[in-house]
C-alpha cells in the first residue's frame, strides 16, 4: 500500500528501478578497507600479547588475562564481519549482510546517491518512510550496479 504524503508534501511519481534480473554480489568492505582491517588486527594482536606477557604472575594475572581475551575476542569479530560482510543487488531490492543485516525491497526506495571515492563507494537511499540507509560495495560489479541506482532514483 503506497504511503500518502504528508501535508503540504507532494506527491512523488513513481521510478522503475533497473533491471537486475541477474543478482549482482560482492563484498561491503574493498580491498582497501581490508588490508587496513588485516593491519591494525595484527596491530592490536602484537599489544595484546605483549601485554600478556607483560602481566606479573599472581592472583590478578587470570583477570588481566581474562580482560585481553574479551578484547581480542571483540576485535576478531569485528574483522570476521567486516570480511564476511556482502552487499546484493537483484530483482527484489538491495540487502546487506553483516553484524546486522539491511534490506530494502525497490518499492520502498523513494531516492538514492552513490557517492564517495572508488575505493570506499556507499550507496545512500531514502525510504517512503523518511530513513535512511547506507550500502557499502567493494567490487567494480557492485560499483556499477550502485551508479545505475543512483541515476534511476535521481532527485
Amino acid at each position: 500500500m503506497p504511503l500518502q504524503p504528508r501535508c503540504g508534501e507532494a506527491q512523488l511519481p513513481m521510478t522503475t528501478p533497473p533491471d537486475f534480473s541477474e543478482p549482482v554480489t560482492g563484498p561491503a568492505y574493498g580491498p582497501f578497507f581490508r588490508v587496513v582491517a588485516t593491519a591494525m588486527l595484527l596491530a592490536v594482536l602484537a599489544v595484546g600479547l605483549r601485554s600478556a606477557l607483560g602481566i606479573p604472575p599472581g592472583e590478578e594475572a587470570a583477570q588481566g588475562y581474562l580482560v585481553i581475551g574479551l578484547g581480542v575476542a571483540g576485535i576478531l569479530g569485528s574483522y570476521w564481519v567486516l570480511m564476511a560482510s556482502t552487499t546484493t543487488v537483484d530483482s527484489k531490492g538491495i540487502q546487506q549482510g553483516g553484524l546486522i543485516e539491511k534490506k530494502i525491497a525497490w518499492h520502498e526506495v523513494r531516492s538514492a546517491r552513490a557517492f564517495g571515492p572508488a575505493f570506499a563507494r556507499r550507496l545512500m537511499v531514502r525510504t517512503l518512510n523518511g530513513r535512511i540507509r547506507f550500502f557499502f560495495c567493494g567490487s567494480p560489479e557492485l560499483r556499477a550496479a550502485f551508479d545505475r541506482i543512483s541515476q534511476a532514483y535521481r532527485r
